[in-house]
């Protein structure tokens, strides 16, 4: 879109999209080859422009149908906000019935953002120009009445409450429909304690069977989880319900490694722990019942005992044994998963370490072997660094490049169109 027209849409100024529509008659219809389409109508109805939306509706009332890159269509916007003026403009075009019903990317109409900001005259617009959007749920199983007690609209459910009661079809299913957590409206005003909200249904419809008790008893006694209020979206929050199910779906891979991971460990333990290492335990270690009797300075002078790394080596293998069986069975489980994975993992380093201790002739080679090792692994770590940083500099140079050239085509073709029309 022109700068020039989002400023005037942003200003409200009248006259400035008088001048543009003099300059460019085409300036409202180029709009939809833009990448993002965000019209005037949007910006005016954020804005609160009430006569520069009348003017663009009386020149482009397709817009009004448009969505914005969150999928918000004026209507929208302007539910949101609280301009009943321009909702009222919007829902007195031929198609304003047909507005009430469209959603944003997060399934929620217009009527479903004026409950979740108290918007009650704007409710009670939308509910007459189009009764059906009343019955329409979000992407989460809400319907507007869940919406409004999670975001403890009080006034705005007892407008919508009224409008269900008089309406003998569907009234009564949408006042004891249930979201996708399984709650009825009754259940999470029981959870958040809202007395008012209780009052007004009177407990019709509850599965307590506490309906004899007095208000106070049930509030004392129920045991629903606290609702949290629903978040409202835009372009720059992250928490949707799409970043939910890409982490369940990444958690259920997790949960495949863990599995292949604990498999492992525990298939190494079981045979380490049976057939210990030469540098460890030798044969003949097995004929002497004696050294565990003997006092511990002893034990480390006789040849014929355990050496001090094996009652190193067998703790910690037995332990990373037993912690990887028991995450085979309960890998599922992700407080189970952070504690034994870790126990599980540590206790093979452990083991490996005191292998590679028993194994150095001296303690000189003990350190020079891992003082190699840890110079592998930080030059592997700077290495990628070093690659990540060659790739992004070559995005980079190879985008200002594009950018210069097609800025130089332009230039080109905007000289021989000039050209042209001298000529």
């Amino acid at each position: 879109m022109d700068p020039r027209l989002a400023k005037s849409a942003q200003l409200g100024d009248t006259n400035a999209l008088s001048a543009l529509l003099d300059d460019d008659p085409l300036i409202l219809e180029r709009i939809f080859l833009s990448p993002i389409l965000e019209t005037p109508l949007h910006i005016a109805a954020l804005a609160g422009r009430v006569n520069y939306a009348r003017k663009i509706l009386s020149l482009k009332p397709s817009f009004a149908e448009e969505l914005n890159k969150d999928g918000f269509t004026p209507l929208h916007i302007a539910a949101a906000t609280g301009n009943i003026e321009i909702v009222r403009d919007l829902l007195s075009l031929n198609f304003g019935p047909n507005l009430c019903l469209l959603k944003d990317m997060f399934g929620l109409n217009p009527l479903h953002h004026a409950a979740i900001r108290g918007r009650v005259s704007i409710i009670q617009e939308l509910v007459s120009c189009c009764p059906i959007s009343a019955k329409q749920v979000t992407a989460q199983g809400e319907t507007v009445l869940h919406l409004a007690v999670k975001n403890c609209q009080f006034e705005a459910f007892r407008v919508l409450v009224k409008f269900f009661e008089d309406d003998d079809d569907d009234g009564g299913e949408v006042m004891s429909s249930r979201d996708k957590d399984g709650r009825t409206i009754l259940e999470i005003a029981m959870a958040t304690k809202q007395v008012q909200v209780l009052e007004l249904l009177g407990f019709q419809g509850s599965n307590t069977e506490k309906d004899t008790n007095t208000l106070q008893e049930v509030l004392s006694e129920n045991q629903y989880e606290s609702p949290k209020p629903t978040e409202t979206h835009n372009g720059n929050s992250d928490t949707t319900q799409a970043a939910t199910n890409q982490e369940k779906r990444i958690w259920e891979d997790v949960e495949q490694m863990v599995l292949v991971v604990a498999s492992l460990i525990a298939t190494v333990t079981y045979q380490a722990g049976l057939s210990p290492p030469q540098t460890i335990w030798k044969e003949d270690m097995k004929k002497n019942s004696h050294c565990i009797f003997h006092h511990k300075r002893k034990i480390y002078t006789n040849p014929s005992c355990p050496d001090v790394t094996y009652y190193l080596f067998m703790p910690f293998n037995t332990s990373g044994f037993f912690a990887s069986a028991l995450l085979i069975f309960f890998y599922r489980n992700r407080s189970y998963v952070r504690v034994l994975l870790p126990i599980a993992l540590i206790s093979m380093m452990i083991t490996y370490i005191t292998l590679s201790v028993s194994m150095s002739p001296n303690a000189l080679s003990l350190l020079v072997l891992y003082l190699i090792t840890l110079a592998i692994f930080l030059y592997c770590v700077l290495a990628v660094e070093v690659v990540k940083k060659v790739i992004k500099s070559f995005f980079i140079f190879a985008s200002e490049r594009g950018r210069e050239l097609s800025k130089l085509a332009f230039e080109r073709h905007k000289y021989g169109d000039s050209s042209a029309e001298q000529a």
